[in-house]
């Protein structure tokens, strides 16, 4: 752990206090603080309220010894020890204040010896005992002795940036550089460990996908559909919904439907219209033809569906088009799939766009084609794999 050293502004009248500046500074000194204070000010060009104030800005606790005196004003009319106690308030710098206990008994030289000066004194000391706590001393011996606990209390309740030295701040750097280094090392596998992984790639066709998934599940892992976008109007798509926040979207420009979703059983799926783009989502249950779907009255009023197997979500985007997607199957690794380690999730789905006026669907060509899957790279990657179909057509609608 870096040592901090913590900087004390040390505030008070001069030349009434300088035995009691003197022993406080020496306990700072001794409990690895860093005093500050006007014994410091330089010959410069500027007023002495803007050097006290760069002075204050750098310290992280402003310490007032407070006695028989106000002490010498600024152009305004306001003692420098008043404005340093007011700047450290304003500037959210924690307070340490000793005041001396009984006025009456100090000797008269270190007394205010006007009415005015007395009457500023009275005011300042007011303000400094209201609404804070303060320490009181009788002499040099006392005040040490409450500056030593006072300054420790600080320390461990209200800790401060302080001050550490540079060369230990760059040898933590270099131990941070020498773990992340070391922790990157232990996690690359390399080129010949994945090749090792792997003895030919998987390839499904659309004729056959499930059978050349199960001839190979002992060979070789399959690879991830990593697109998540389709833009064709007729086609077959593969993706992975626990993937991608669950979205996959279909079509492009106008035409595209960010569709979304996550996972609820081996017998249906969430649905969502937190897709960028969509507007509404309606449920049509136990509908076979894709084609009619689109003309069947749908209420759009729910921000998620939960549609099962053989169920159409109807997906409407804000330039007014459609689209349906009916769920054909769907695998869940939580719910005994057979080949759970390998594609936990699978969900197969055709969908329809379409936009405009109302009129019967036109037809186009639908195929309906099975997707074809790479193998993988990454044992780590095994886990995430799902399968979906599609076919896509087009037609118009309110």
């Amino acid at each position: 752990m870096q040592k901090k050293k913590y900087q004390v502004f040390v505030s008070s009248t001069y030349t009434d206090l300088k035995e009691e500046r003197l022993a406080v500074t020496q306990c700072l000194l001794d409990n690895d603080c860093i005093p500050v204070g006007m014994e410091q000010f330089p010959a410069i060009g500027m007023s002495q309220m803007e050097y006290i104030e760069k002075m204050l800005d750098d310290c992280d606790y402003y310490l007032l010894i407070l006695a028989g005196r106000y002490g010498s004003c600024d152009d305004d009319g306001i003692g420098y020890t008043e404005k340093e106690f007011d700047y450290a308030l304003k500037n959210g710098i924690p307070v340490i204040a000793f005041v001396v206990d009984d006025i009456e008994n100090l000797p008269g030289k270190k007394c205010e010896q006007t009415d005015t000066g007395r009457e500023k004194l009275n005011d300042f000391r007011t303000k400094v005992c209201k609404g804070r706590m303060v320490k009181f001393y009788s002499n040099v011996d006392d005040l040490k002795a409450k500056v030593v606990t006072s300054i420790n209390h600080c320390k461990n309740y209200i800790p401060r940036i302080g001050w550490v030295r540079a060369d230990s701040l760059q040898k933590e750097d270099n131990d941070i550089e020498e773990k992340i280094a070391s922790y990157i090392d232990s996690h690359i596998i390399s080129k010949d460990e994945i090749d090792q992984l792997f003895d030919k790639t998987v390839v499904m066709d659309g004729g056959n996908a499930e059978g050349h998934a199960n001839e190979s599940r002992i060979k070789s892992p399959p690879v991830i559909q990593r697109t998540y976008s389709n833009a064709d109007i007729s086609g077959s798509f593969t993706f992975d919904y626990s993937n991608n926040d669950g979205q996959y979207t279909i079509g492009s420009g106008k035409y595209a439907f960010a569709t979304k979703w996550t996972k609820a059983s081996d017998r249906a799926i969430y649905a969502y219209k937190d897709g960028a783009g969509i507007e509404g989502i309606a449920r049509i249950k136990n509908c076979s033809d894709l084609k009619y779907a689109i003309e069947m009255k749908c209420d759009f009023s729910s921000r998620v569906r939960t549609p099962e197997i053989g169920d159409i979500i109807i997906w409407k985007n804000k330039y007014g088009h459609f689209a349906a997607t009916r769920i054909v199957s769907i695998l869940d690794d939580s719910r005994g799939a057979d080949h759970d380690e390998l594609m936990p999730m699978r969900s197969t789905c055709e969908r329809i766009c379409g936009g405009g006026k109302r009129k019967r669907p036109r037809l186009y060509a639908p195929s309906v084609s099975s997707c074809s899957r790479m193998s993988l790279s990454s044992v780590d990657l095994l886990m995430f794999n799902s399968l979906a179909s599609w076919a896509l057509f087009t037609s118009r609608r309110m």
